[in-house]
């Protein structure tokens, strides 16, 4: 199963709004610093992060308990201009998976880690890249080229939810997605071929790893000048 975890920023947006309105700037400068130690703190843990809306941050948990959740939660707040609380929840589906760890983190008080059972069960992660996107710039321009990427996004997320598929813009022309650790190469190869993409799927018993060996399978299709999907699992 794979275990997510949301932490939730508490009052964020009563904080924003008591920085008048001159404030987009700082704001954003918080954001990026809380986004840069959710990444590290979470990478130390063998876990992958990512920020989803910034008053909620998204994390791959698989075999963290509470106490060292709550570690982390603890070191996060001393970057955040508001309390924090967390909840983590581990289901087959992904989908699942977040919902009830958002009404954990709902449900937490300030500081305050719920967890409905750690899991140490593996995860799925597609790494997707989108081929020959880049050099479309020449005759596009770099806004056009983030609104198809966007789009492509949008198509990525259709196609995956009913796989449990958690779909995020990593940047670029990279998307990745967390998906049902059950699921078979046969049933990504018709996204590769709609999206005009090589995917890189990983799976592993912690979200670091897979994210790994998704970033590894996808340089090996790249190599290869191959536009499939390549699945690696853990040894």
């Amino acid at each position: 199963m794979v275990q997510v975890t949301i932490i939730r920023l508490i009052g964020y947006r009563e904080w924003t709004e008591s920085l008048g309105p001159d404030r987009e700037h700082i704001i954003q400068r918080v954001q990026s610093q809380l986004h840069n130690e959710l990444i590290n703190v979470f990478s130390r843990a063998n876990a992958w992060a990512h920020p989803l809306r910034y008053d909620y941050l998204l994390a791959i948990t698989n075999g963290l308990g509470n106490g060292e959740l709550t570690s982390i939660l603890r070191e996060l707040s001393n970057y955040s201009p508001v309390p924090l609380s967390s909840g983590s929840y581990a289901d087959v589906n992904p989908r699942v998976a977040e919902r009830e760890a958002f009404r954990l983190a709902i449900k937490a008080g300030p500081g305050e880690s719920l967890v409905n059972g750690s899991d140490d069960g593996i995860v799925a992660i597609a790494h997707i890249d989108l081929i020959d996107s880049t050099s479309s710039t020449a005759w596009t321009s770099s806004y056009q080229l983030y609104e198809h990427v966007w789009g492509v996004v949008n198509q990525v997320r259709l196609y995956l939810a009913p796989y449990g598929g958690i779909t995020l813009y990593l940047g670029g022309d990279n998307i990745v997605s967390i998906i049902q650790p059950i699921i078979r190469e046969e049933d990504i190869r018709p996204l590769a071929s709609l999206v005009n993409a090589r995917i890189g799927v990983g799976i592993a018993r912690n979200g670091k790893v897979a994210m790994k060996l998704a970033t590894e399978a996808l340089d090996t299709l790249r190599s290869r000048n191959n536009h499939r999907v390549l699945v690696l699992r853990e040894d």
